[in-house]
């Protein structure tokens, strides 16, 4: 089949080199500029169309290149994370539709990071779906999907090398099933009060509130590790980042404030911090500058707090423009 590639991620470039090794053709790769975490930029599928031989550009409005799609003739696009939405003069340049996969349980979870936010809600499996496009957020029938299990233990790591292989591979098979007619569409078909729209998620959303329960601060954790910049606090005046970290309940009774260390575990290199109802289990942390280590090789007391203190914070800063002013003065 002909097929046009719309979209970012290294998923959208293994997909247009799968579905090409089993014999279906590029005629078009259009892509926009990559985000910050994306192990994929422009500049691999500018090279990769090059390399076919196909058109090429990086634009995030498609509609600018009606044409250029429209001399290309696809049967079909395949997408992944396109910034904007497709007007439906884009849509209809493609007359077995624009094929998207979303990593979220559609028609439940729309929107931005919802692989991320189904391991903060406690979710009990990530779906990959595959639709035809619609002019609205996510909507247009389902043609497949694929199912990762998530558990207490899953890491937002975990749920990326499951898609590194599934986005391809679906694409792909689709395709084949395609070619032979045997792709089947079923519609959506949504209460709204079932609908659940994630909104995206900034490096600030990460930092960890003490006061919290200590399952939602573990999540928390787990949805924001490699390829995200991590969970944090601040320890010492410094930024604490931890990646890897795990929820406890109570052994007993502590009278303490959330962020207060409760244990240090020299032998396992961890230590556990209150949370607003339990222990957050710090396992492995970095500092800035420093290289990811076990969370004892930096908080060595237990006398140690974690989280910003405002107002030492302020009095330090105070402290600081009380001393520029006398230089001033001085001068």
């Amino acid at each position: 089949m002909k097929f046009a590639a719309l979209g970012r991620t290294h998923w959208l470039y293994d997909s247009i080199v799968l579905a090409r090794s089993f014999g279906h053709e590029p005629v078009l790769i259009a892509t926009a500029p990559a985000a910050r975490e994306y192990r994929c930029t422009e500049n691999e599928f500018e090279r990769l169309a090059l390399e076919i031989g196909c058109p090429y550009f990086c634009d995030r409005d498609a509609y600018r290149h009606v044409e250029a799609i429209r001399s290309a003739s696809p049967d079909v696009a395949i997408s992944v994370n396109w910034p904007n939405l497709l007007t439906p003069e884009v849509l209809d340049l493609f007359p077995d539709g624009v094929w998207n996969a979303h990593a979220g349980d559609l028609p439940r979870y729309r929107g931005n990071a919802a692989p991320n936010w189904a391991i903060l809600s406690g979710e009990d499996a990530v779906i990959l779906t595959i639709h035809r496009m619609s002019a609205g957020l996510d909507e247009g029938p389902i043609l497949a999907q694929r199912s990762f299990p998530l558990d207490e233990t899953t890491y937002i790591s975990d749920v990326y090398a499951f898609l590194d292989e599934a986005v391809p591979q679906l694409f792909t098979e689709l395709l084949n099933l395609h070619a032979s007619g045997q792709v089947t569409a079923a519609p959506q078909g949504a209460e709204a009060s079932t609908v659940v729209r994630g909104l995206p998620r900034q490096p600030g959303d990460s930092r960890i509130d003490w006061s919290l329960p200590s399952v939602q601060l573990a999540r928390l954790v787990r949805a924001s590790a490699e390829p995200f910049p991590g969970a944090y606090t601040f320890f010492g005046g410094d930024r604490l980042t931890i990646w890897r970290a795990r929820s406890e309940p109570l052994p007993y009774r502590h009278l303490g404030t959330p962020g207060q260390v409760a244990r240090i575990d020299r032998t396992a290199g961890e230590v556990a911090v209150l949370t607003g109802d339990g222990l957050l289990v710090l396992e492995q942390v970095s500092v800035p500058n420093g290289r990811r280590c076990a969370a004892a090789d930096v908080i060595r007391s237990a006398r140690g707090r974690l989280g910003l203190d405002l107002e030492a914070r302020v009095a330090e800063l105070s402290g600081r423009v009380a001393e520029l002013e006398r230089k001033l003065a001085d001068d």
